[in-house]
């Protein structure tokens, strides 16, 4: 009994030493940042997310290279930063003078802005009204593409003394999501009348390509300059106040006249983008080996029996499952890297633990660094190792690994490590 106790409070005094006083939130946590000297998480982590910010801040300089010195660039930073952390990201936002960033929601506003940006950002969604009406404070330039929407915002910052800047959405794209329809005369007034509503200052033009094709890509896009070009004389605006964007990251890299005035991109920046290997990952989702069994030949691994073992195997069992957001369709599929060396999953990924098969990997041993998505020396579980077992893409996948997980800036040599993790946050509405 003294033996559990003195334990249990070695445990606590662990969690207390990694996370502080910690409430793990289900619902878009806000990432709060606690520095350490701690060399790795390890000790206390059953897993975590590794960011490299110097692939980060080299993936910003290769993309700049893209442009033409005139267009500017946007860094989309809505969830979280694809889940990479906007608070991990932000220091090298600002080294390397980033002039805009996109989000959605008012908590990544926040978040930007917390860390001293007074660059632009814009918002690329529609936002509720409740939404526009609280995100003043933080300047943001909303989007607006729904004319009664638009006239409701005018109406409340009239009435409060305000202006609202915001960026014109159109379908030109062919989203049928954001934009106003300027292929329908009703579309082309209400662009016009949304224009002319007071208290209203339009920004900027976009739209937002439905289709990662050159050709589909070239076709929209001259719809669009057509339909801008109306836009602005038939509402007499002032062509040179305004910024003209479409292009997303697949645009930026291979349709180079669709740049315009600037560029929003998100998976180039993050390294999400298979075709270019040249924009590097950024993001490692690592555990530890919790502990090593040999098993025997004909017997079964995991829940449901799904997995026989065809010789005498030893076992490493991983304190990661589907709880921390390793899927549960890579049972039996993917392969985790361990000393360099592929290790085969083997059973059902249950809520917390993941077994795999390390009978060819002698050295095995309980502490062992495992590595489930990244690098590991020559080795790497690849972008296309993943989403090839289950058709997903792969931010769908990793956003959710960065709300389960703790996240830490790459180590370098006698470098502090910045921790993040997930805090319990209370929003009240005014």
């Amino acid at each position: 009994m003294k033996l559990k106790t003195k334990f249990s409070h070695l445990a606590y005094s662990c969690a207390l030493i990694l996370f502080g006083s910690v409430q793990f939130a289900h619902a878009a946590p806000l990432l709060t940042p606690h520095v350490t000297n701690e060399v790795s998480p390890a000790p206390t982590a059953n897993a975590w997310i590794e960011i490299d910010t110097q692939a980060f801040e080299d993936n910003i300089k290769k993309t700049n290279q893209l442009l033409n010195g005139k267009t500017q660039l946007c860094i989309v930073m809505k969830a979280n930063a694809y889940g990479h952390s906007i608070d991990l990201l932000m220091p090298s936002v600002m080294k390397l003078n980033v002039s805009c960033i996109g989000i959605t929601s008012n908590a990544e506003a926040a978040m930007v802005r917390k860390h001293g940006y007074k660059g632009k950002i814009t918002r690329l969604r529609t936002a509720t009204d409740s939404e526009i009406i609280n995100a003043q404070a933080l300047n943001i330039e909303e989007l607006l593409g729904n004319y009664d929407q638009a006239a409701r915002i005018s109406k409340w910052a009239e009435a409060n003394n305000t202006t609202v800047h915001y960026s014109l959405a159109l379908n030109s794209g062919g989203m049928d999501r954001n934009g106003l329809e300027m292929l329908s005369e009703q579309g082309k007034e209400q662009a016009v009348a949304i224009t002319k509503l007071p208290h209203l200052k339009i920004d900027g033009i976009m739209t937002h390509y439905a289709v990662e094709d050159e050709k589909f890509v070239r076709e929209r896009l001259a719809q669009f300059n057509e339909q801008t070009a109306w836009l602005i004389k038939k509402a007499k605006l002032n062509r040179k106040e305004l910024t003209l964007h479409t292009a997303n990251s697949f645009a930026t890299v291979n349709v180079p006249e669709s740049h315009l005035d600037m560029v929003r991109a998100g998976a180039i920046i993050y390294g999400d983008f298979p075709n270019h290997p040249e924009f590097k990952g950024m993001m490692a989702f690592k555990t530890q080996i919790a502990a090593v069994n040999n098993y025997l030949k004909d017997s079964t691994v995991g829940y449901d029996q799904t997995y026989t073992l065809k010789r005498d195997s030893k076992l490493a069992n991983l304190p990661v499952g589907y709880s921390d957001g390793y899927r549960r369709s890579f049972s039996n599929k993917a392969f985790v890297l361990i000393n360099g060396q592929k290790a085969p999953v083997v059973g059902r990924v249950s809520m917390n633990t993941v077994m795999v098969d390390v009978t060819d990997i002698p050295e095995a041993k309980a502490g062992d660094e495992v590595v489930l998505f990244g690098h590991q020396g020559n080795a790497e579980v690849k972008t296309s190792d993943l989403t090839s077992l289950t058709g997903h893409i792969l931010t769908e996948a990793y956003i959710p690994w960065s709300n389960s997980n703790p996240q830490v800036i790459k180590p370098l040599q006698s470098q502090q490590q910045v921790i993040l993790t997930n805090k319990k946050v209370t929003a009240t509405a005014h």
